[in-house]
């Protein structure tokens, strides 16, 4: 039989990303997705995410740039809950972009097939059996999601995966009733993070909102309550926990409109940091090659996930166009590659779920006095291989910190 191209399975953004510069590139690709477009409109949160500056600047060189004037953050306020709490907001050179994904990666998709792609609908997530069988009809397989291939194909990576069990207990969600004001960054010390901005979703604009609670702690309860059992109950202990832990976002809070969304606006669970090898020798002679998702799944306290399976995606793109053979030598030379980002992204997230380094809250306490410095610090989310030289590097921050000028100017409101 002969080979037709390249096969990427999974339509998040890494798959369609991958799919879109393949097509753009005038590489031959098929797409094997769970669904349509119509039907990821139809469903559940898939997550709460903002997309930065370079993963922006790819989407708009695919010509698939979307909603780009919704949903926008042009500041950043990080809040440390303490008496008195470390405080500072920074300007962002260039804004992050929350849409919700049930908007955005359907009209990728329709991008795709409208341009004439290949695109085959599966019946549920993928498993091995099936990879290897459709590998038979492509020069490669690229895996970019599906829950059962990836674990029966791409075995946990040890020497990269310090984590055995999920850090942080999640509640994701769109709110209305929560007064818009860039993004806000939230630390609750000992008990979790919270994170919020405004997002553009399938009602409008609205309150994307992400709590990551430290298992045991005070906060954890609040992501394990069940909206369908009471919804007002739902909302008045979630907004007691704001008040608790992350008194700024509840300050922007209207009692009488707070809520969510609905129901299938509202995503719990928990995330097992994990790095799996990246390449898989199918029973076919082909490869398999995992990316984004599928290769790492990062816990979102440092909120890299979809700007690194962009990222992923591109490279990946760029090598394949380069032409073969798509053999393990390939796929371990795209995987190196990859972990040029992907490596920064993994160790900043993973260190990030441990309390912070002295010298991490001693950059922090600078941002709260000068005005550059937090500036500098919100910023470097959007380029995380320069945030974690800094973060994993007392010296730097040394460096930057006797780089701010003696006079000190005060945070801005």
């Amino acid at each position: 039989m002969t080979s037709r191209g390249i096969g990427v399975v999974g339509a998040g953004i890494s798959g369609l990303t991958l799919a879109l510069r393949l097509q753009q590139l005038g590489v031959d690709v098929t797409l094997y997705a769970e669904s349509s477009a119509d039907g990821m409109r139809r469903s559940r949160l898939p997550n709460t995410v903002a997309r930065m500056k370079a993963t922006r600047a790819r989407e708009q060189a695919l010509g698939s740039e979307h909603f780009a004037l919704a949903g926008l953050s042009d500041t950043a306020k990080i809040s440390i809950k303490g008496e008195p709490p470390l405080e500072f907001r920074g300007a962002l050179e260039h804004s992050f972009h929350a849409l919700d994904f049930r908007l955005l990666i359907p009209a990728f998709l329709d991008d795709f097939t409208s341009r004439g792609g290949r695109l085959v609908v599966t019946e549920g997530s993928p498993g091995a059996a099936e990879v290897e069988r459709w590998s038979a009809d492509h020069e490669l397989i690229v895996v970019a999601a599906g829950r059962r291939s990836v674990a029966e194909l791409f075995p946990r990576d040890d020497r990269r995966s310090p984590y055995d069990r999920p850090q942080r207990s999640l509640l994701a969600g769109l709110y209305s009733g929560i007064a818009p004001a860039g993004f806000s960054y939230n630390v609750s010390p000992g008990c979790g993070e919270i994170f919020q901005m405004p997002m553009w979703t399938r009602d409008g604009l609205a309150a994307g909102m992400l709590i990551e609670a430290i298992p045991g702690s005070p906060l954890e309860p609040v992501t394990r309550l069940s909206y369908l059992d009471d919804p007002r109950a739902f909302t008045r202990t979630l907004e007691k926990a704001l008040a608790e832990h992350a008194p700024r976002i509840a300050e922007r809070i209207d009692p009488g409109s707070f809520a969510p969304l609905g129901p299938d606006d509202l995503l719990q669970g928990a995330v097992t940091p994990v790095v799996r090898t990246p390449v898989a020798k199918l029973s076919t002679g082909r490869v398999a090659l995992a990316i984004g998702d599928a290769w790492i799944t990062n816990d979102p306290i440092t909120g890299q996930g979809a700007n690194l399976g962009s990222h992923c995606a591109w490279v990946t793109a760029e090598a394949i166009a380069g032409g073969g053979p798509y053999g393990e030598e390939f796929g371990r030379s795209v995987a190196a590659e990859m972990w040029r980002v992907a490596g920064p992204v993994t160790e900043w997230s993973n260190a990030f779920l441990q309390p912070p380094a002295e010298h991490v809250l001693r950059l922090f306490a600078g941002a709260a006095v000068h005005r550059g410095l937090a500036d500098r610090f919100v910023n470097l989310f959007s380029d995380p291989v320069a945030a974690w030289a800094v973060f994993s590097d007392p010296a730097q921050v040394d460096a930057l910190l006797a780089a701010a000028p003696e006079v000190s100017l005060p945070a801005a409101p």
